[in-house]
C-alpha cells in the first residue's frame, strides 16, 4: 500500500466535511440574497446550484447505507438528474401562495448545476484513487 492511500473510513470523513462545508455554504449566500437583495450579482446567484449538487454528491458517498455500495458513476448519475430535476421544476407553475415564491428557472443555474456535478465526479474519483479498492466494488 502506498503511503499516500486512505482507509475506507478516512476517505467517507472527507467526503462528509466536504458535504456538509459546501450545504451550509448555502446558508449565508441565501442569507446575503435575502438582506440585499437588489444587487445580486452573477456568483451570489448561482452560488446554491454550484454548492447543493457537489455537497450532495459528497454526502452521498460519505453514506454508511444503501448507497454506499454502488460506485461513484451511479451515484453522480443519481445526483445529476435529482440536481437538474429540481432546476427544471422550477418551470412548473405553483399553486396558491407558492406562486409569490421568488425561484424562477435560470439557465445559468442549470449550467452551474451539470458544472457542479462534473467538478464533484472529478474531485471525488481523484479522492476515491488515493484510497485502496474496496474488495467487489469498483470506483
Amino acid at each position: 500500500m502506498h503511503s499516500r492511500d486512505m482507509t475506507v473510513g478516512a476517505r467517507k470523513h472527507i467526503f462528509g466535511w466536504m458535504g456538509t462545508v459546501l450545504l451550509l455554504g448555502i446558508l449565508p449566500i441565501k442569507l446575503i440574497r435575502f438582506i440585499d437583495h437588489g444587487t445580486m450579482n452573477f456568483v451570489i446567484g448561482v452560488a446554491p446550484s454550484v454548492l447543493g449538487p457537489a455537497g450532495l454528491l459528497f454526502l452521498l458517498l460519505a453514506s454508511t447505507g444503501r448507497i454506499s455500495r454502488f460506485s461513484l458513476i451511479p451515484v453522480t448519475l443519481l445526483v445529476a438528474a435529482l440536481s437538474v430535476s429540481l432546476e427544471l421544476m422550477q418551470l412548473l407553475p405553483r399553486p396558491g401562495i407558492l406562486a409569490h415564491a421568488h425561484h424562477t428557472f435560470d439557465c445559468d443555474d442549470l449550467a452551474a448545476t451539470v458544472l457542479s456535478v462534473v467538478l464533484a465526479y472529478a474531485v471525488s474519483a481523484w479522492v476515491l484513487r488515493r484510497s485502496p479498492p474496496v474488495e467487489g466494488k469498483r470506483h
